[in-house]
Parts: structure tokens; sequence; C-alpha cells
């Protein structure tokens, strides 16, 4: 799967959410997403390797460990 920082994509919610953060953790890939119309709608997501899919993540304590490596690549 090929996504990319300002990459617009649309989730299963059928909303369009813009890529503002991407990171790289336990070896697994990791996306900050924010509603192309309200800024107030985010989203954590993790990519599913060979699905060509991503699944939201609703872990608070995975989602505070992501924040920091967000931060670094942040749009």
């Amino acid at each position: 799967m090929d996504i990319d920082i300002k990459d617009n994509i649309t989730l299963s919610d059928n909303r369009v959410y813009i890529v503002v953060g991407k990171t790289f953790f336990q070896n697994k890939k990791y996306y900050y997403l924010i509603d192309k119309h309200s800024i107030n709608n985010v989203k954590f997501c993790v990519e599913n390797s060979g699905h060509n899919s991503l699944s939201e993540i609703e872990d608070t304590d995975l989602i505070e460990k992501l924040i920091p490596l967000f931060s670094v690549n942040i749009v």
C-alpha cells in the first residue's frame, strides 16, 4: 500500500480523510488522519499488510505511544 502524507483517502464510513502523519512502530505502518470537512474527526489507523486496507485503532494506550512519533512527520 502506498499512502503518503497529504494524500486523501476514503474510509469505510464514506468520509474523505487527509493523511497528516505516517510512522512505523513495532514493524507496522500507522497513519494519523483528519476528516477533510471536520477537523474534530480524527482517526488513527494501522495498515493491514497483504490486504491493501486500513483498520482504525481504538486502543488508547497504543495511540498515546504513537502520537509523539507522528509529531516528527506531521504536515
